[in-house]
């Protein structure tokens, strides 16, 4: 599996990992930090799951359609804006923690997510001044506002035949 990062409103990069682990929030108060260890060489990951945790293994594994995605679901501050991830299918996560603005963590937030995304998983993240639809097509990433992505939808929907004539 590739592994992407994702913000609010930014378009998701694909990471080469060569870390020996990832983390995903932050420590602090009003804040947690989750840890996945990652073992091994390749350029593929897999994730295995053990009683005691998660570890990724890289490895030559064969390519996938799936991918793994740490997800940001805060954006640029803003006090009145929902910090998660919305509307979420076909997103499977396997770590997360929360990231607070602030010193104390005392100011809105939300969480960081590592995520095993499976292809045609759509989900909703908010930043400061837009709503973006994220959908992994199981080779890309694809971004959509809600207006395009409405569209797209209705679309669809025309093609298979359904609607009805005005």
């Amino acid at each position: 599996m590739k592994l992407f990062w994702i913000a609010p409103g930014e378009k998701p990069e694909e990471s080469d990992l060569i870390a020996d682990q990832i983390g995903v929030g932050e420590y602090g108060r009003g804040r947690s930090k989750g840890v996945i260890p990652v073992i091994g060489s390749g350029p593929e990951l897999r994730v295995k799951k053990t009683e005691d945790g998660v570890v990724l293994v890289r490895g030559n594994w064969p390519s996938e359609d799936r991918c793994l995605a740490g997800i940001n679901t805060v954006g640029a501050y803003d006090r009145f804006r929902s910090y998660a991830i919305h509307d979420a299918q076909g997103i499977h996560p396997i770590v997360s923690g929360t990231i607070a603005f602030g010193e104390a963590g005392r100011v809105n937030g939300g969480d960081e997510v590592l995520a095993i995304v499976e292809p045609d998983a759509e989900f909703r993240l908010n930043s400061k001044y837009a709503s973006t639809w994220y959908r992994w097509t199981g080779n890309e990433w694809v971004m959509e506002t809600p207006a395009e992505r409405k569209a797209r939808l209705a679309l669809e929907k025309v093609d298979k035949g359904e609607g009805e004539w005005l």
